[in-house]
């Protein structure tokens, strides 16, 4: 049988609410992005993000959304109700898992939400057998660089960025100051069968 086997639902249990782990589903994209521009306001007033001239910023765009539903590297955290409170998208990138947006409602923030997404991505990774996770992000905003550090995530050099690292570096210049951030990497522990 050569078809994809559901992967068990993470139960996440808090004195609040309910989560769980699932797939995203295409029907929640709206959901996702109305998510993603959420979350993106905890950054307002770090002055480390260009809002533009209308200080507005755009969704992730719906195509790289699809791509990684196409690619099913895309899960949500939903609450008691089903509903998406948190999302995680990454991408294929050889031997990388790329860990493209971990994003979390802030109403439901601080619950362990966004660290078990980030989880679910590792496993993801080595299960696929991709020797490391890696992400971009901010290096001293409390819930970015140091956050990811906790988890076991290093600061990779710029010396060694790949070229599809240095391309994402080119197209975060149009909307941040790239020298505050950095690329980090954790190494993925082999399942042994």
């Amino acid at each position: 049988n050569t078809a994809k086997q559901s992967k068990p639902i993470l139960e996440i249990i808090t004195p609040m609410a309910a989560y769980r782990l699932r797939d995203a589903r295409t029907d929640e994209i709206d959901q996702m992005q109305a998510i993603d521009l959420e979350s993106s306001e905890l950054f307002r007033d770090t002055g480390l993000i260009d809002f533009g001239p209308e200080e507005q910023l755009e969704p992730i765009p719906e195509n790289r959304l699809r791509q990684a539903f196409g690619d099913q590297l895309i899960w949500v955290a939903a609450d008691a109700n089903d509903r998406p409170v948190g999302f995680c998208m990454c991408a294929d990138m050889g031997p990388d898992l790329y860990l493209d947006q971990v994003s979390v409602l802030t109403t439901h923030g601080r619950q362990g939400l966004g660290a078990r997404l980030v989880q679910r991505a590792i496993d993801e990774a080595a299960e696929r057998k991709h020797k490391r996770v890696s992400l971009s992000t901010f290096k001293d905003v409390p819930w970015n660089g140091p956050f990811y550090a906790r988890m076991g995530f290093r600061e990779i050099p710029e010396r060694r960025y790949s070229d599809w690292q240095k391309d994402i570096v080119e197209r975060q210049k149009e909307t941040m100051d790239v020298s505050l951030r950095c690329f980090m990497e954790r190494p993925v522990k082999r399942l042994l069968w």
